[in-house]
């Protein structure tokens, strides 16, 4: 895809940092940069929905007529062991589960907690988190098995293995659970339109698999980003666009230029604005 320059069009200098290589596929530098390595921020507060497993350190914290300060890690049966009450299966459960199930056990030694009118109160948080191991397969620069904080998401694990390949997809990237497709991940949506939805955290012996790209696209000309961008059936000429940032400001957006190759064939044809 061509879009075309009332001057001359002008190459880009060798020097030009690859985002701006027309020739470099949109998406597989980021997982090049030194300085951006999607580790997970631990200055956040615990996530409602997240799982708890053996290996991890939870804080309990008690106050109101008990004061209690308690740090206990998962053992690998799953449970916590609390003074006077024994061991508290919380495994598999997320925070806001444990912390339910935590104001009934300790009910029974604290009665403030469970009163109709509370006089003891309870709050569960994370402390040290756990690690697991997770597998990336497929078109990536170095597959394997990676040992992960848990609570880091699809592009930790693709960062650490290098990214795709030349070959490898930035937009049709799946994660398996117990041998089920969970998630599909796609960098454009989490890059271009801020949707963090898909970059999920991962778990415990997940597979990240990384299939070829399906169909490749370069633009260049006078538009903001030339570069190759992986695109996928149903997306037209206007989403390569918005993908490379549009036109420049001297661009003649009146025609777009494209020549399509299959094997030995080839045709070229233009696309009028209307």
């Amino acid at each position: 895809v061509m879009a075309e320059n009332d001057l001359p069009y002008s190459t880009i200098p060798e020097d030009a940092y690859i985002q701006n290589d027309s020739t470099a596929v949109f998406g597989h530098y980021l997982f090049r940069s030194e300085n951006l390595s999607f580790v997970p921020s631990y200055n956040i507060p615990t996530p409602a929905n997240y799982k708890l497993a053996a290996g991890d350190e939870i804080v309990i914290d008690i106050w109101g007529a008990v004061y209690q300060y308690m740090i206990q890690e998962i053992s690998p049966e799953g449970s916590i062991t609390v003074p006077d009450l024994g061991p508290i299966y919380l495994a598999g459960q997320t925070i806001e589960q444990a912390e339910k199930n935590l104001k009934i056990q300790l009910g029974r030694i604290y009665s403030g907690i469970t009163a109709e009118e509370p006089t003891t109160f309870i709050r569960l948080s994370l402390g040290r988190i756990r690690s697991f191991a997770i597998n990336v397969v497929g078109d990536v620069v170095n597959p394997g098995t990676y040992t992960l904080p848990s609570l880091s998401t699809i592009s930790s694990a693709l960062y650490l293995a290098g990214g795709p390949t030349k070959i490898g997809s930035v937009r049709n990237i799946k994660v398996y659970r117990d041998n089920k497709l969970v998630n599909t991940f796609d960098l454009y949506k989490f890059m271009l339109d801020g949707d963090f939805a898909s970059n999920v955290r991962l778990e415990d012996n997940d597979l990240i698999k990384v299939n070829p790209y399906s169909s490749l696209v370069k633009i260049a000309g006078q538009v903001k980003r030339p570069m190759t961008y992986e695109m996928i059936e149903g997306e037209t000429v206007a989403k390569i666009l918005e993908y490379s940032g549009g036109f420049a400001g001297d661009a003649k957006q009146s025609r777009i230029h494209i020549t399509r190759k299959m094997g030995e064939r080839a045709e070229s044809f233009d696309v009028i604005s209307k």
